[in-house]
């Protein structure tokens, strides 16, 4: 062996050593690792073995260390933005409510006030809350006040005409008031045809027709029997 390759002897035990820190290595136990790799004292090529190694380790053990930390913090955005997300639903429901108010006005009577645009999305909520109030409250007539719409198209239209008809198949009475003549001279314009669907002028004409139909209901009935 020449002067510029000294060969170099190492001993079982410091190879067994090598081995046992590769192993504490090998399950994340770096602190083991680097601590059995700097109990050799001696100085020679393989010791400059071992420290590249350990120095290695240590820098294997801080980028874990990193990675974890960036993980807890990841996490704790998740959660952050799960907690937001659940918020802004809560929000969007109080919403839907707050823009579906479905008002008891008589006994057996539900009014429907509705402000805004119609689409496809809110009509599908809209008559979804609308048929289940009238299964819980046993409604006869229900009252669709349509005052707070300014432009009804085609899409519109439509979408009350479902609900008219929805309506219908629970046996209750579906009433659309509230169409002023710009409207009515846009769906007459439009070709709408709002055949089966009764209309009115106003809520006030709504409620004197509910009341005209109870009693001629009642007066039915009390003929009948007698």
């Amino acid at each position: 062996m020449s002067e510029d390759n000294p060969q170099v002897t190492v001993t079982s035990e410091r190879l067994q050593r090598v081995i046992q820190a590769l192993s504490f290595a090998s399950v994340d136990e770096f602190d083991q690792c680097v601590a059995i790799l700097q109990e050799s004292d001696e100085q020679d090529e393989f010791r400059e073995l071992e420290t590249a190694f350990s120095i290695f380790v240590q820098e294997l053990s801080e980028a874990k260390q990193q990675t974890e930390r960036a993980l807890v913090r990841v996490e704790s955005a998740n959660r952050e933005l799960e907690a937001k997300l659940e918020t802004i639903e809560m929000q969007q429901a109080a919403i839907r409510e707050l823009s579906t108010p479905i008002i008891e006005v008589w006994t057996g009577v539900l009014c429907l006030p509705v402000v805004g645009v119609v689409d496809s999305q809110r009509s599908a909520e809209m008559t979804e809350t609308l048929l289940e109030m009238i299964v819980a409250k046993q409604a006869r007539t229900a009252i669709v006040d349509i005052t707070g719409i300014d432009v009804m198209d085609t899409k519109t239209a439509d979408h009350f005409i479902k609900m008219a008809r929805a309506v219908r198949l629970l046996g209750a009475e579906c009433v659309i008031s509230g169409i002023n003549p710009g409207i009515a001279q846009t769906l007459t314009h439009i070709g709408v045809d709002l055949a089966g669907v009764r209309t009115m002028r106003n809520l006030r004409d709504a409620l004197q027709f509910h009341l005209r139909e109870t009693e001629q209901l009642a007066a039915h009935v009390k003929r009948d029997h007698f």
